[in-house]
């Protein structure tokens, strides 16, 4: 059997108490690495509390599968992630692959980064539009296909969640975004991600030290804002609540 546990956004103080049962009984425990990021301690956190060894699964063993999938025919095996299970392709296909090779699933979910974002700036779920992720670029590698879904949302008046890339157990830092942002704007010599867009950052949600601030990416890249993990939100235009809760719960740069 696999089971795929998510571990929400809290380390070991958001994992229910049904998830901590299944990871004692299971024979073997691996912690992903790969999609997304955990409080510093949670991996040693956990250890202790199971006291037991935990196996780091990077991205090399997740997207083979094959491993992981051929242990769960015949023993009880965990994947631990960071965040709901279900919200990276990379664990639906999983799940799918394990199913179709006879394998038994079980599912438990948790809070996500994409789940939890729009609340806490006070931001209404149903207005969002699919996130966007922003990739590391480099001279040969600049996809400009991040424009082109930053402007579908914005021309249907939608928020936009911008995912930062991951690199050494870090997200790509804000001020980096900001810039390959202007950048994008640059080539496509467009007029939607100007210095005087509004944009929102979210740093180390529902941990210890969050931090949540808006302003306009001009005010955002002279204020030198930076933490780990991180988000952006490019709101669309607010409504009358949105306005408020938005002055509210973050603040303005």
């Amino acid at each position: 059997m696999l089971n795929i546990i998510g571990l929400g956004l809290r380390g070991t103080k958001s994992i229910t108490l049904e998830s901590f049962e299944v990871m004692k009984s299971c024979d073997s425990v691996y912690f992903e690495t790969y999609t997304s990021i955990s409080p510093g301690s949670t991996m040693a956190d956990l250890r202790n509390a199971l006291g037991r060894k935990l196996l780091e699964a990077g991205r090399d063993f997740i997207e083979s599968e094959k491993d992981i999938i051929d242990e769960s025919r015949d023993t009880k095996v965990c994947l631990l992630v960071t965040g709901d299970p279900l919200s990276a392709t990379t664990h639906n296909q999983l799940r799918l692959d394990a199913m179709k090779a006879g394998v038994e699933v079980r599912i438990f979910e948790n809070s996500s980064i994409i789940s939890v974002i729009p609340g806490v700036f006070g931001l209404m779920h149903y207005r969002f539009g699919p996130p966007v992720s922003i990739p590391f670029v480099s001279r040969s590698f600049f996809p400009t296909s991040v424009y082109d879904k930053i402007e579908k949302n914005i021309s249907m008046d939608l928020h936009t969640l911008l995912l930062l890339d991951l690199k050494d157990g870090k997200t790509m830092p804000v001020q980096e975004a900001v810039r390959i942002l202007e950048e994008l704007e640059r080539r496509r010599k467009g007029r939607i991600l100007e210095p005087e867009r509004d944009i929102c950052v979210a740093i180390a949600v529902s941990q210890p030290g969050q931090r949540l601030v808006f302003g306009t990416m001009g005010s955002i890249k002279k204020s030198g804002v930076e933490g780990n993990p991180a988000a952006l939100v490019l709101p669309s235009t607010l409504n009358d609540s949105e306005e408020t809760f938005l002055n509210e719960f973050a603040e303005r740069l």
